[in-house]
């Protein structure tokens, strides 16, 4: 009976702003409402006065994240990289003893991937393909020399200076930087990673964002322009 009675007879400006506000109201609940993926990585470890803390706020958040570890670090602390794998997150190289990739021989180039690759896969059993250079130094002949054994390359499109930035600064640097493929970088040490990292969890998942391993992100096919070569 009501719509019976309703009045129909819209004006045409009168139907192009109906529809106008339909179409913004509607576009507005699925840029809110759709879910964005986001990897988190940590470089550097495994420590054995950060890791285990930073692993249990990962745990209590239920966030799985990306593990770059350093060679040397691993051969000291085999448990601390197993407790890593064991808990779902993943593994891969940073380098054996963390030097500047560009300054080295090919050859140099090679022991440091090779050896920390080895040395994970006897402890955790799994064969690694990706690799952080340190610092994000880089060029040909690093790319060339590790595709040549298999691995790629990856890099990040967040970075907040973990290492030399307070917990705010990180905090607001990873919230406003932060898109739906982005990887961020982190530090597996400062205390005020380790600060901010709650919060930032917190905040991103009420943007929407869901958190995944980086191979878990690049089989989406996100996260690709970071990972050299791009195949």
């Amino acid at each position: 009976m009501l719509l019976k009675n309703f009045n129909w007879n819209f004006k045409p400006q009168k139907l192009k702003t109906i529809f106008l506000i339909i179409f913004l109201f509607c576009s507005t609940v699925f840029l809110f409402s759709a879910e964005k993926d986001i990897s988190l990585t940590f470089h550097d470890g495994p420590n054995p006065n950060s890791t285990p803390q930073l692993l249990k706020i990962l745990d209590d958040a239920n966030v799985k994240a990306t593990f770059f570890v350093v060679g040397k670090m691993v051969k000291k602390y085999p448990e601390l990289l197993k407790e890593i794998y064991k808990r779902g997150h993943q593994v891969a190289v940073h380098t054996y003893n963390h030097r500047n990739l560009t300054t080295l021989s090919t050859s140099e180039i090679l022991s440091e991937l090779l050896r920390t690759k080895i040395l994970i896969k006897q402890i955790i059993g799994i064969d690694t393909y990706l690799f952080t250079p340190p610092g994000g130094r880089y060029n040909e002949k690093v790319i060339e020399t590790a595709m040549s054994c298999g691995f790629r390359m990856a890099l990040w499109s967040v970075f907040p200076e973990d290492h030399r930035n307070p917990s705010p600064i990180i905090y607001e640097k990873v919230v406003t930087n932060s898109r739906d493929g982005s990887v961020v970088l982190l530090h597996n040490g400062p205390p005020d990673t380790l600060d901010a990292l709650p919060k930032i969890i917190e905040k991103l998942r009420a943007r929407g964002f869901k958190f995944s391993t980086l191979s878990q992100l690049l089989a989406q096919g996100k996260g690709k322009h970071i990972v050299y070569p791009r195949n």
